[in-house]
């Protein structure tokens, strides 16, 4: 058995379009009926071409309505992260239809990277990988990113497990864990001190580094469960 990583770029469809803007997008949930499509979609952009973005995917010929779910800051680089509830009409066999049909099996959700949309496929030899190019082409250039010559199941946490450790950490806990990380505290050797965060944070030293225990053991009690299956399965 094999894996590969296999993206399709649609010229002229609203994934392509998306290049121009640094998109990335998972689609986590999709179904068809009686030529009806319903998804959820996962996306990541620059803050200010959200609305740039959800005009696109709405403009679509195909799309019918776009919501935004929930909507927030990804990260320190004025990027958005929305998650979009959307409902359209299918005209023709999607890509995704076509390989189940044809019996190929995608592993986890699509992903959406640089206009394109990209298929990790379970595959038992190359001649198979052949065939899901061929059968990709129909719909645009195709690409293989990667190729692994030996399935290993991905040992990560899930979504739910990565939210629930997220939302534990409280507000000047995250605050003291970004004034480190930016001030250096965690650099060989350390280019600040404890008592200078804590002075920062206008809290006592020992208050800082009660946060900064409490964090570090979070962490590392999500983790390390983790490192140690991953150690395991690649033993």
């Amino acid at each position: 058995m094999l894996t590969a990583k296999v993206c399709v770029r649609y010229e002229g469809d609203w994934t392509a379009q998306l290049a121009a803007h640094d998109v990335f997008g998972e689609f986590i949930a999709s179904t068809f009926r009686d030529r009806r499509y319903v998804g959820i979609m996962a996306v990541e952009c620059d803050a200010d071409d959200t609305a740039t973005v959800l005009d696109i995917i709405g403009d679509h010929r195909m799309i019918d309505a776009v919501e935004v779910v929930e909507e927030f800051d990804a990260d320190e680089r004025n990027r958005s992260s929305m998650t979009l509830f959307i409902e359209g009409q299918l005209t023709e066999f999607t890509p995704l239809q076509t390989l189940l049909y044809e019996g190929f099996l995608p592993i986890g959700p699509t992903k959406l990277e640089n206009g394109r949309e990209c298929f990790d496929l379970l595959l038992h030899d190359r001649e198979e990988l052949s065939n899901a190019i061929e059968l990709l082409e129909q719909f645009g250039s195709v690409g293989v990113d990667r190729i692994s010559e030996e399935f290993r199941r991905e040992v990560v946490p899930s979504r739910a497990g990565w939210q629930a450790l997220l939302a534990s950490f409280p507000p000047r806990r995250r605050e003291l864990l970004n004034l480190a990380l930016e001030a250096g505290y965690f650099e060989i050797p350390r280019e600040t001190t404890l008592e200078e965060l804590a002075e920062e944070m206008g809290i006592t030293k020992t208050t800082a580094s009660t946060h900064l225990r409490k964090a570090e053991r979070q962490l590392f009690e999500f983790l390390l469960p983790y490192i140690n299956l991953a150690t395991e399965n690649g033993a």
